[in-house]
């Protein structure tokens, strides 16, 4: 099957704006702005509210020193970064990079940046875009955007539509990108199948 003004096949299927609505209609949490106005200290030593299994840590050390301590933790954790864990998830799907850049639809001279560059920090778009290219799970979502620094919200309806397709298997890249044009969100990539 071919989507309009598209030379790519797609064979996979899609989701109607009903099924869509319905989704976002069961899923939508709105924020309730319990963390909105608070700084990231500010969450980490204020109340369990906001890290249930989080330790008073303020009586140890000098604020400074806990800061500190808090990121040297994180940093001693840090894993394959965005970059990196792109290509692992290319070469353990057995697919060729090109076909993975085309299904995302995103161009080879942006895909050769990411390649390139480990330390490259994609736009959300374009790492969601690549999600759905791979054919990954939430879970395998969340890790991969996560590495850079993101995060699908229940609470953003653009991140449901997307949550939405990736939860029905539905990896259609020109048709999110269709749907999301359709809720006035901007598409994940600038291409839509052109």
């Amino acid at each position: 099957m071919r989507i309009r003004g598209s030379n790519m096949a797609v064979d996979e299927k899609v989701i109607s704006k009903k099924e869509i609505d319905e989704y976002i209609r069961w899923h939508y949490q709105p924020d309730d702005g319990e963390t909105s106005g608070k700084g990231f200290f500010e969450i980490l030593t204020g109340t369990r509210k906001y890290l249930s299994g989080r330790r008073d840590i303020t009586g140890t050390y000098a604020a400074g020193d806990t800061l500190q301590f808090l990121l040297d933790k994180i940093r001693s954790k840090v894993e394959l970064t965005f970059s990196e864990k792109l290509i692992e998830l290319i070469r353990e799907k057995g697919k060729k990079p090109a076909e993975i850049y085309k299904r995302a639809d995103v161009d080879k001279a942006l895909f050769s940046k990411i390649k390139g560059d480990k330390n490259y920090h994609p736009t959300k778009s374009t790492a969601l875009a690549f999600a759905i290219a791979l054919h990954l799970s939430l879970e395998e979502t969340q890790d991969l955007i996560g590495r850079a620094g993101y995060a699908l919200s229940s609470s953003i309806k653009r991140d449901l539509i997307v949550r939405c397709y990736i939860e029905s298997r539905t990896y259609n890249i020109i048709d999110l990108n269709e749907k999301l044009m359709d809720y006035g969100y901007d598409p994940l990539t600038n291409k839509c199948g052109a």
